[in-house]
Parts: C-alpha cells; structure tokens; sequence
C-alpha cells in the first residue's frame, strides 16, 4: 500500500518542479541581430528571491570575463529587466546572460547568444524577380498632326459717322418766346375776370 503512496509523492514534486519559475531571457531571442536601443524583457520572480544580475561577454569567452549590465533587487515576471543601448560597444558575436541569486545562496542562469550590429547593415531578403510582361501585339502608334499656323489680322476699316438729321420738334427761341408772351396774357386776363366777379359780388 505503501507503493501507491510514494508513487503520487514523486509525480507530485515532478509537477512541483515543472511549474516553478526559473531565470529566462524572453527577448532578445537566441541569435537575434541588434542595433541602437534593445529592452531585455525576462523574468526573475522566483520563490527565495535575493537579487539578480544581468551580463554580457564575447561569444569567444575564453578568460570567461563578464562586463555587468543592470543589479535588480526586485523580482520581476515577462518584463523589460533592461533598456541596452549597443550603440556603446562593438559590433560582434556575444553572450547575453541573467542571474538569479537566491536566499538560500544558490543561483540559476539563463544564457542567451546574440549579434551586434549598428554599423554592419542587417541583410535584406534577396528580391524575387518576376518574367516581364511580353508586349502588346500590333501596338498603335498614334501618328503626329501639326497644327496650322493662323492667319496674320488684318486691320478692319472703321465705318465714318454720319451727321444727325435736325429734330424736327425742337423749339426756337421765338417760339419759346411767343408761347411765354401769351401765357402771360391768358393769365392777365383771369385775374381782371376774377376781380370784376369779386367787385360785382360785394355790391
């Protein structure tokens, strides 16, 4: 009866142990070529957490010599630990690593290898070339016309003005005078008749 029981144990500490979080870099991924400003997005939260410290070195470590970027003192869960301007460094082959130190005083480590490259210009996919297009039979050229020059203006004669015919109701001056002397008369004339009226009137 006791087989059962230590048989659940271990599968259980195996699931434990597969859903523990560890030290991982998300981004960059493994051989990716950087330039100008990259965020190094990980994750350090781990149970025991102390601190953790984020490095780099060339791909040819030899001397196994570390240059440190970044000290965290909190843990952290798929965020940007980092912002690392490689503008600063050559262009080259290098490691990329984080660590984790714990309370306990043991650590995990995730290592990363990437590129550099600010002044090596990153590959372009190679262009597809496609089959030109097979010209239009019996294309129609469209033949040129000129255009005619215009003739040169000639000056039109101006038609001469031709004097008025006299008014034929336009009044002279002895006329206007000879209507005035008899208006004049014709009013005299009312007023001797009114005032004849008037003298008989009082009488």
């Amino acid at each position: 009866m006791k087989f059962p029981f230590y048989l659940s144990f271990v599968i259980l500490l195996s699931l434990t142990a597969q859903d523990s979080p560890s030290a991982t870099i998300i981004s960059p991924a493994a051989n990716d070529a950087l330039r100008g400003e990259v965020a190094i997005i990980g994750s350090t939260d781990m149970p025991d957490f102390a601190s953790a410290q984020l490095d780099f070195a060339y791909a040819a470590n030899d001397a196994n010599t570390w240059f440190p970027l970044a000290t965290l003192s909190l843990p952290a869960r798929e965020t940007t630990l980092y912002l690392w301007d490689t503008t600063s460094i050559a262009d080259g082959d290098y490691m990329l690593r984080l660590r984790i130190f714990l309370a306990d005083g043991s650590l995990q480590e995730a290592t990363v290898p990437i590129t550099i490259q600010n002044d090596t210009p990153i590959p372009s996919p190679a262009p597809v070339f496609t089959a030109a297009p097979s010209p239009i039979a019996d294309a129609q050229i469209p033949t040129p016309f000129l255009l005619a020059a215009s003739p040169t203006p000639t000056e039109v004669p101006r038609p001469t003005p031709t004097p008025l015919p006299p008014n034929s109701i336009s009044l002279t001056q002895n006329a206007i005078l000879s209507s005035f002397g008899r208006g004049a008369l014709v009013i005299l004339g009312l007023f001797i008749l009114a005032f004849i009226f008037l003298r008989l009137r009082n009488n």
